[in-house]
């Protein structure tokens, strides 16, 4: 199996949620930090090379490393994340003719937490060509947004290289395939 094959099969079936529980003020720093941070710092080093390890068996201890670095630096407001790494669930397919790696959070409790992060590698896989490792990427988000009255929200948003973090409004209902859905619209906007 070749390192992009993970990527030509379709989204999985998500896993059963987990039982709500209620809403904080502020972030989580290791949620947040994860999400925002520390898994899109290591996409944008080495696009290519982050999606292959996300769809590998090393994935799993990638995480839990990643997990350990933020816990790491979140230890003067959060000493220990109040999630392991067996809550993170890891999606690889193809988001159009990109491939694309979604990292599905623990349920966000605090506004600007993440339902879900992808990378998307802006290499065409239909072309058969190899991906460069400074290959394009595009990173997005789906946090959970402010609501003053009415449903629950959801943001769409993304990261750039350089650190910016574009809000693009309301975003699509935080289940993995509106997401994808509302990745596909961005990416062929661009086009």
């Amino acid at each position: 199996m070749g390192l992009f094959d993970f990527f030509r099969r379709g989204p999985q079936p998500p896993p059963q949620p987990a039982a709500p529980q209620s809403d904080l003020a502020e972030p989580r720093c290791h949620h947040y930090t994860l999400a925002h941070q520390a898994l899109r710092t290591v996409a944008f080093e080495q696009p290519a090379g982050f999606l292959g390890l996300l769809a590998s068996p090393e994935a799993r201890s990638f995480l839990a490393d990643l997990l350990t670095a933020v816990t790491e630096h979140c230890q003067g407001r959060e000493p220990w994340p109040d999630f392991g790494v067996e809550a993170l669930t890891i999606h690889t397919f193809r988001v159009g003719q990109f491939p694309c790696a979604v990292v599905e959070l623990p349920p966000p409790r605090a506004v600007t937490e993440a339902f879900f992060v992808a990378a998307v590698l802006l290499v065409d896989l239909d072309r058969e060509q190899p991906a460069p490792q400074e290959a394009a990427l595009r990173y997005f988000t789906l946090e959970k947004g402010f609501v003053l009255d009415g449903p629950p929200r959801t943001v769409l948003g993304e990261w750039t290289a350089e650190g910016s973090h574009h809000n693009y409004g309301d975003g699509p209902a935080p289940q993995l395939g509106p997401f994808v859905r509302a990745m596909e619209a961005m990416l062929a906007r661009a086009r």
